[in-house]
């Protein structure tokens, strides 16, 4: 407003007659009208003759109706039009020379000291200004398709062929956002305006778009886009990210390339607009013919040269889709091309394992290693667990984790991706498990796993998914240090194996269980190696064992250890295998780590147990909880008998207290899985009792005067289930132990070896109370059968059968 009233009293001012002083001469041609007044203000009578100011500005002899100064007392947003963007943003350099070299023509001229003024390019007078002149307005002749940009910048024209970006017509439809009022309408030619803009840009070198995130290029390039517009990745350069692994070479930079922002990679790192000395690629630097300007910044990948994807010397004739051979375009080129695909990938998962499969696969290149139906799992996260089944923390002293890669689905890195190939495989460096890290020539056979482009020593790469799997280092499961000379299906010892390789092969074809030894049977894998032809010659699994292949549930029997389907994976609804009660993978269930593990025999405490199972009775607790009730029991070896020994020589805290009677692998007897000698007697059971119950027995102070009912009396249980009927008397098999529904009496059918006192459930009792509540008795007294047999004499025979000269007695009744 007060710039207007000012505006306002000059032209009253110019409106008043002027007093000419006669010693002043009149200008030759003076105009004081308000149109030129406005800017040529000099021209006013008050300045040009009477050599003075005025109240709306001061007197000065000095030009400035071509100055900046006076072009932006009105553009400076003051005039609501496109001419407010002239001092919103930045624009065209003013008030410079122009650099060393750049000839201006006379057409435009400059300022006293030789600099360049918007008077330079514009001009209020001599041109049309029409609304029908964009070209023209207020210039010094026509800009039409950049033409007055080219007559100063005569540098940048010439296109490709002088190391440009080329202007002029092209097919692809330049974007709307580009083709705005102040730049050109026609969508199908470049100018400089197109990309550049005189007034008014935002950002750095007059770009009318952003490039520091590669935003100018791909409006133009979509397809160069590392991603499409669903978040697929695109066969061509990553642009705006960081680098990782290449290295931008300092060479790179002084030639001119350009860092995004936060240092991304972006076009212009590789690509340099103008002045480029590689013509018709507008590269930075030297050709990429032989990979030269890929290995400039991937230094990393120069080991790729050793090595079988080295296509120069494995398959020198195989091209890409351009119809390139290594040869004829780098040994990159097989696999990439900068900004379309190098190979057909079958675009059905990561584009990672897409790029691996493009040639190992059936059919494809590499057909002697072809992966189809991979036994490792593939676009899976690593370290998910089982419900309640949580997993084991690294030993103590093993390095952290290596930050083995994972991928999305685009084939980007990410620390929240998926397994894929290049997760293990590093496809650049065939031996990156090398002490040096670095590619060595050669593919001995002796060394094919260790130069399988693995990015790490076999056995560190599957700890960083399976750590506690890796517990197996240096136990008796590590063929390293167990057995050397064994070799797996691939006729590999485990130096070249590696620890996991010799039980495991990562790759193989149809198999839904990665083994790497012997044919899996029905047994199950275990026994390729425990059995009398595997390798396992001092645990070979002989004799009769826990049974396997047999569902808990249907036994009403509930476990936390794991079951297995047909499959051999874990199941909730599966049955028992080896794997139920071991864990291969993890010789002690409780310490951590060991490195004399392999030194160590094994006992109930650990031998790759899944729980321990001494001194208490963890493992067989699990599934038989009834049974750990001996616990609390004389019949606890640990306690009462320490220094006797079973079958196998081992004490009771060695075997455990299950161990003491029972063999869970390896029993000779056929029934109950027997671990002690015979005894003497009878039926089966009855010798086994005998085996402790006896002079030479570990209860030889608990041996019965007499502990045998009448063999010729035959019981027999009318219906009912022996086991589930308390009114009917257990009776077992003489030969195989097992529950019958016939028999003769025998020490179990009255004592449960198991529990101290009957009906206690699982708490706590006292062994030193003895009396006819307790001693193993398998049910209470009102509840034995003897009564149906014995009548009133039942009770008196039941307290007194293993006292002969008691048992006989009758009770003495008296009249009243």
């Amino acid at each position: 407003m007060k710039k207007m009233a000012y505006l306002a009293w000059l032209m009253l001012l110019l409106s008043r007659p002027a007093t000419i002083s006669a010693a002043v001469k009149a200008p030759s041609n003076p105009n004081s009208a308000k149109g030129c007044a406005i800017c040529h203000y000099r021209w006013i009578d008050t300045f040009f003759i009477e050599g003075k100011g005025s109240d709306l500005t001061e007197y000065t002899s000095e030009k400035v109706e071509a100055s900046p100064e006076m072009c932006l007392s009105c553009h400076d947003g003051s005039v609501r039009d496109s001419r407010v963007r002239i001092n919103s943003s930045s624009g065209h350099k003013v008030n410079v020379k122009p650099p060393d070299g750049m000839k201006i023509p006379n057409l435009f001229p400059l300022d006293e000291q030789g600099k360049i003024q918007c008077a330079t390019c514009h001009t209020a007078h001599g041109v049309p200004s029409g609304p029908n002149e964009d070209n023209t307005i207020f210039m010094r002749t026509s800009n039409k398709d950049s033409a007055m940009c080219r007559l100063c910048h005569a540098d940048r024209d010439g296109g490709l062929k002088n190391g440009h970006h080329p202007i002029g017509p092209t097919q692809k439809e330049i974007p709307e956002d580009l083709t705005t009022a102040w730049a050109s309408k026609r969508k199908t030619s470049i100018i400089c305006e197109t990309c550049h803009t005189a007034h008014g840009s935002r950002w750095e070198n007059f770009l009318r778009v952003n490039n520091r995130d590669a935003g100018l290029c791909l409006a133009c390039h979509p397809d160069k886009d590392s991603l499409t517009a669903n978040g697929k990745k695109n066969p061509t350069h990553i642009v705006n990210i960081q680098a990782r692994s290449a290295v931008i070479p300092e060479g790179f930079l002084a030639k001119g390339a350009t860092l995004g922002k936060n240092k991304e990679i972006i076009c212009e790192t590789c690509h340099k607009v103008h002045n480029s000395k590689i013509p018709g690629r507008l590269l930075i630097a030297e050709n990429n013919a032989e990979s030269a300007l890929c290995l400039t910044c991937h230094v990393d990948k120069k080991g790729l040269a050793a090595t079988k994807h080295n296509l120069l010397q494995s398959a020198p004739a195989e091209k890409n889709l351009s119809g390139n051979t290594a040869a004829d375009a780098g040994i990159c080129s097989p696999c990439h091309e900068v900004h379309k695909p190098a190979r057909k990938i079958p675009g059905i998962n990561d584009y990672t394992m897409e790029l691996c499969l493009s040639c190992h696969s059936q059919g494809s290149m590499a057909k002697k290693i072809k992966y189809t139906g991979m036994a490792h799992p593939i676009n899976v996260r690593p370290g998910g667990q089982r419900a309640g089944k949580p997993g084991v923390q690294s030993p103590p002293g093993v390095p952290g984790a290596m930050g083995l890669p994972l991928f999305e689905k685009n084939g980007g890195p990410s620390a929240n991706g998926e397994i894929t190939c290049a997760t293990c495989h590093d496809p650049h460096n065939r031996h990156g498990d090398s002490p040096s890290g670095k590619t060595k020539p050669g593919t001995d056979a002796a060394t094919a796993v260790a130069g399988s482009f693995l990015r790490s020593s076999q056995a560190l790469i599957c700890r960083e998914c399976h750590k506690s799997q890796y517990r197996m280092k240096n136990s008796k499961h590590d063929l390293s240090r167990s057995m050397p000379e064994s070799e797996n299906i691939l006729k590999q010892k485990p130096a070249v194996s590696g620890m996991c390789g010799s039980c495991h092969l990562i790759h193989k074809e149809g198999a839904a269980f990665p083994w790497a030894r012997g044919p899996v049977g029905e047994k199950g894998p275990c026994m390729t190696c425990h059995d009398i032809e595997g390798i396992s010659q001092k645990k070979i699994n002989t004799g009769f064992s826990h049974p396997l292949d047999i569902s808990p549930l249907e036994k009403k029997k509930t476990t936390s250890l794991p079951l297995y389907g047909k499959s051999g994976k874990q199941a909730d609804n599966g049955v028992m295998k080896c794997a139920t009660c071991h864990n291969p993978h993890v010789w002690d269930p409780v310490t951590e780590f060991n490195p004399q593990y392999s030194e160590i025999d094994g006992n109930a405490q650990n031998s790759f147990l899944r729980l321990k199972n001494s001194p208490a009775p963890g493992l067989c607790g699990d599934c038989h909880p009834e049974q750990t009730r001996i616990e609390k029991s004389d019949h606890n070896l640990v306690h009462t008998a320490p220094e006797a020994v079973n079958r196998l020589g081992r004490s009771p805290l060695e075997s455990g207290i299950c161990g003491v009677c029972h063999l869970s692998h390896g029993d000779r007897s056929g029934t109950v899985l027997w671990a002690r000698e015979m005894g003497p007697g009878n039926a089966v059971l009855e010798k086994m009792c005998n085996d402790c119950h006896s002079k030479n027995g570990s209860a030889k102070n608990r041996i019965p005067p007499i502990a045998s009912h009448p063999e010729d009396i035959v019981i027999v249980n009318n219906g009912g289930k022996p086991l589930e009927d308390k009114g009917r008397f257990m009776l077992f098999d003489e030969i195989s132990g097992r529950p019958a529904g016939v028999g003769r009496l025998s020490c179990p059918s009255c004592h449960n070896v198991h529990q101290w006192a009957p009906n206690t459930g699982t708490a706590a009792v006292n062994p030193s109370v003895r009396d006819a509540t307790t001693r193993f008795l398998r049910s209470k007294v009102e509840w034995m059968p003897c009564r149906d047999c014995h009548g009133p004499d039942a009770l008196l025979k039941f307290l007194y059968f293993h006292e002969p000269n008691k048992r006989m007695q009758r009770f003495i009744t008296t009249k009243d």
